[in-house]
């Protein structure tokens, strides 16, 4: 009888338990949930139709009561953007519009944050040459619950140039608006203007027009704030990218303009006439011990030799068609030190397909090789080029030249897929917390990620070195490779400088190469040895350039650092988690005989990182961080509380960790009950502890009964002055 109501009552406590681990659970998963919580809370303010349901099929704007799709608050009149023409712009009875200060355009189907409307207009106060503002989007149900966020990146020109990327909401400035309409209306002829409506464009195109002349001369600036909010039961989901924008940039700025009007957007028009110059490209390809490989690149480049870009109005004569120039390129490869039966063989190929070969044996440094290459090279532009990737299209080289041909571009890349599969190897590189990445690792390029992240071009703040291309200048002027990046993130350390010199770094997602790394390579993060060297060369990275730390321009820091997907930020992801604000030193008893108990290796313990922050973040002092993973093998981990405790020469410490959600832990953990927040996290202000060098202890205590297990990390914490 004793026996069963204990089980009983442990039955009811594990139950609480686990009611209390499911809650935390949802409420850590619902990442977008805890940051309106925390980035919002309440000053958002009410919400508004852009219009009414009523009106939502109606089409033109004088089919409508203005009132009902204007709306002026303060300076600002806010307009349904699918009910306007440009007919609007012109006609007396709207003239009040236009001598606002401000004009909000938004999509249909959505709603605004009114409480954001004030920013708006003292951003544009403070911003005073600023000709266009954009904003965060998200999608709200019926029951007012928002989800699937779109954070934009900061001003991306190349990005606006291949799509209208600032989708449903922006606003401008009405006096500046008002001039550039008036040169768009003789530009769009009234009958082109009636077919855009029937095709559903609508005023849209109008639009995309108005902004480009808008950002000529001066960028649109984003703020960041989720100001639009999709109604997900209006029937349409949020708009994609829609890639044919780049086309229509085409047929945009070919119309009759003033050229000092098109300012930035000039070189755009005339970016395919850089193909028709005598440049010469430098294809630069580091190889050592794989001359079949080697091989295997070269002959791709010499199958697909290349054409450029069709120059629009240049014709050939005999054949009437668009005449693809040809571009002058030269290969060299640059060997650092393989064997005698492969050197004979990399001298046989430079002989049979036409390569230029250099031998300078030395140890392993990829930049220093590459610099070498460069010194060899004869060209205007370089292209660096691993010898594992194979050219699929004839207009490669083309296509990466009239874009690194632009000024305002640094380096040039293009999407790189595994070979044989539709798998991502490369579609820009990505600056998080936890360093360079790439972006939608071996995902599915069959699929559109966040609104067509791999589709199109798009500004970047890095391409990899596996193919990239540089004008010689340019190079020069970055310094080349930085030669203390033996191995890792040398590419990213020259998009960094590009990006400081004020250059833009680019991603051709409509070329695709293949990349013949291998889809099974191991993760260097695994491998203690290539970890501790991917740690020392990040550090490298970031000491190099301190205010890229945590910070990439091309993607919002409201977005994960922690992961390759695009997905909102977890609330306890490193970077989000606040320093401790004190620890609890153990005396007495309890700390000379800590932990008092045998160690169990039930309790499993995996310190992923233990050790000084990189950099400290503005205005914080630096920190100790403490990452790992822990749970109770074989029994039910929601039923346990736990604690962290550092234990040094000169005493033993409690710790405040967080414990935090980890995905990735539960989906490697089979057979385990209640694993996914198995994540603690500390952040230790530097002078919070004593130096010393200190073992790192958990402790697991059950919630209904008196068993305590603790045991002991491999890893220590070493704190010093």
């Amino acid at each position: 009888m004793e026996d069963t109501l204990k089980h009983l009552i442990q039955k009811k406590l594990h139950e609480q338990q686990e009611r209390k681990y499911e809650e935390e659970l949802k409420l850590q998963k619902d990442s977008y949930a805890a940051f309106l919580r925390i980035y919002e809370a309440g000053l958002a303010g009410d919400m508004i139709e852009v219009l009414p349901k009523t009106l939502a099929g109606t089409t033109g704007g004088g089919q409508t009561d203005g009132e009902t799709w204007m709306k002026f608050y303060g300076h600002t009149v806010i307009l349904c953007q699918d009910l306007l023409s440009i007919n609007f712009f012109t006609d007396q009875m709207y003239n009040c519009v236009l001598e606002e200060d401000y004009l909000l355009f938004a999509a249909k189907g959505g709603r605004l944050s009114t409480g954001h409307l004030p920013k708006l207009e003292e951003y544009f106060q403070k911003h005073p040459k600023t000709p266009v503002v954009y904003f965060h989007t998200d999608e709200i149900d019926y029951q007012g619950r928002r989800s699937n966020p779109r954070f934009l990146p900061e001003w991306s020109p190349d990005t606006l140039a291949s799509f209208f990327y600032f989708g449903e909401c922006f606003a401008v400035r009405a006096g500046m608006f008002r001039r550039v309409i008036q040169d768009l209306h003789e530009m769009f002829p009234t009958s082109e203007q009636a077919e855009n409506m029937e095709s559903g464009n609508g005023f849209r195109e109008i639009l995309y027009a108005a902004v480009l002349l808008l950002t000529a001369q001066e960028p649109a600036a984003l703020m960041d704030i989720v100001m639009y909010h999709k109604e997900t039961d209006a029937g349409k989901p949020l708009r994609k990218a829609e890639q044919e924008d780049g086309l229509l940039l085409d047929r945009i700025l070919k119309r009759p303009l003033d050229p000092v009007r098109l300012g930035r957007w000039l070189a755009y028009v005339e970016r395919k006439k850089v193909c028709r110059e005598q440049y010469r490209i430098s294809i630069l390809i580091p190889s050592k011990d794989h001359p079949d490989i080697l091989r295997r690149c070269v002959e791709s480049i010499r199958k697909h030799d290349n054409q450029g870009i069709i120059e629009d109005g240049v014709q050939d004569t005999k054949s009437g068609q668009g005449i693809k120039e040809s571009l002058t390129y030269e290969i060299i490869v640059i060997d650092n030190g393989s064997g005698p039966e492969n050197r004979r063989l990399y001298d046989a190929y430079a002989e049979e397909l036409g390569y230029r070969y250099e031998y300078q044996p030395m140890e392993f440094n990829f930049s220093k090789m590459c610099n070498l290459a460069a010194g060899f090279a004869g060209g205007d532009y370089y292209l660096f080029l691993n010898d594992d990737m194979e050219i699929l299209s004839g207009d490669w080289l083309a296509k990466m030249l009239e874009f690194a041909a632009l000024s305002h571009v640094g380096a040039v890349g293009a999407k790189l897929l595994y070979p044989d599969t539709t798998l991502i190897q490369h579609a820009g590189i990505t600056n998080m917390y936890e360093g360079p990445v790439h972006k939608l690792l071996k995902y599915d390029d069959r699929v559109e990620y966040y609104y067509g992240r791999n589709r199109g071009v798009w500004d970047v703040i890095g391409v990899t070195a596996a193919c990239l291309m540089v004008s010689k200048e340019k190079f020069l002027q970055a310094g080349g490779f930085a030669e203390e990046l033996k191995v890792a993130y040398n590419d990213v350390d020259l998009c960094f400088r590009l990006h400081q010199m004020g250059m833009f770094n680019v991603v051709r997602n409509d070329l695709i190469l293949y990349h013949h790394e291998s889809l099974s390579r191991g993760n260097d993060h695994l491998d203690p040895a290539k970890k501790e060297r991917l740690a020392a060369e990040r550090k490298t990275l970031y000491r190099r350039s301190p205010g890229y730390y945590d910070y990439d321009p091309f993607y919002s820091r409201h977005l994960t650092g922690a992961s390759e997907a695009y997905e909102c930020t977890l609330p306890y992801e490193n970077r989000n988690i606040a320093p401790v604000s004190g620890v609890k030193k153990l005396s007495g008893k309890s700390a000379e005989e800590y932990p008092g108990t045998a160690m169990n290796e039930t309790l499993i313990i995996q310190v992923d990182t233990a050790d000084k922050e990189l950099l400290a973040r503005q205005g914080e002092m630096p920190c100790y961080l403490i990452d790992l993973h822990a749970h109770v093998r074989g029994l039910d981990s929601c039923d346990y509380r736990y604690r962290m405790v550092l234990k040094g020469g000169q005493g033993c410490y409690e710790i405040p960790a967080i414990r935090r959600l980890r995905p990735d832990v539960s989906k490697t953990i089979e057979n385990e009950k209640h694993v996914e927040l198995s994540g603690f996290v500390a952040r230790i202000p530097q002078k919070m502890l004593p130096s010393d060098t200190y073992e790192i202890w958990m402790e697991a205590k059950c919630s209904y009964s008196r068993q305590r297990l603790c045991n002991r990390a491999e890893q220590t914490l070493v704190v010093t002055d």
